[in-house]
């Protein structure tokens, strides 16, 4: 009786640690956002295939092989926001945690040109391991912005 009581409270502990705490996460690099045309707004992304990213992202002109950031599709899901419109912003990752099931991303913007005489996109998108995870939350400078449910289903966009 004594060993399952251990193995239910090992069980127990490994499963809540599997499922809290800060996930290793990699900034994606070398390539734009060519996605649907949109004004003015700001675009939030899970995506979990290459067939899927080749619809909104390519290699950004003029990088070379070795500046872009590859993805093992088989390993690793992408998580993006990209904000569009006449402004210029820098957004920088700071942190990636899931907790209780959820990914929570906390990012950094800042608009840096207002007004410009072009549509600009500004694309933040990171590289997280594969998880069980049921929605990613999208944290702004402290405040949480959007909610995308259905982690795991085939397409969140």
């Amino acid at each position: 009786m004594k060993s399952i009581y251990i193995l239910v409270v090992v069980t127990f502990f490994l499963f809540f640690n599997a499922q809290s705490g800060e996930i290793q996460y990699q900034p994606v690099k070398g390539y734009t956002f060519v996605g649907d045309d949109q004004d003015m707004c700001q675009l939030f992304y899970i995506i979990h295939s290459e067939q899927e990213w080749n619809m909104l992202f390519k290699p950004y002109p003029g990088h070379y092989v070795k500046e872009i950031t590859n993805i093992d599709w088989q390993k690793y899901n992408a998580i993006a926001t990209v904000k569009t419109g006449k402004d210029a912003w820098r957004l920088e990752a700071k942190r990636l945690e899931l907790d209780e099931g959820e990914f929570i991303f906390e990012y950094e913007a800042q608009k840096t040109d207002e007004g410009l005489s072009w549509k600009n996109a500004t694309p933040l998108v990171i590289i997280a391991p594969k998880k069980n995870c049921r929605a990613v939350q999208f944290v702004e400078n402290g405040r949480m912005i959007k909610k995308l449910q259905n982690f795991s289903s085939k397409r969140d966009f």
